[in-house]
């Protein structure tokens, strides 16, 4: 498995962990990216839009926009499949469930 592989995986269940720490709720998506990048990932939306575009095609989270007042906001949610994946209930080769 090359490093890219790696790391993208990493990243996916550093997602998941961040949105557990609100399930039910939801973290908007400037949320996630700052947790990120105080957690060594410092990356540019659409990259971390694109890890939770896969986590959401795999039914381990659920994505949202929001609209207000001229504005639309992100927010992405654990789903109880992303909760199983991260009790070693279920595996999945694209998310390194082993931290």
């Amino acid at each position: 498995m090359n490093t890219s592989s790696v790391k993208n995986r990493r990243i996916r269940i550093a997602l998941l962990e961040l949105l557990s720490t609100e399930y039910p709720g939801a973290l908007d998506l400037r949320a996630l990216m700052f947790a990120l990048d105080s957690l060594g990932y410092p990356m540019p939306e659409g990259m971390v839009e694109a890890h939770l575009r896969y986590l959401e095609e795999k039914g381990f989270v659920s994505l949202e926009k929001r609209r207000g007042f001229g504005f639309s906001i992100a927010f992405a949610s654990l789903t109880a499949a992303g909760w199983d994946l991260l009790d070693g209930f279920s595996t999945d080769r694209g998310v390194d469930g082993g931290i």
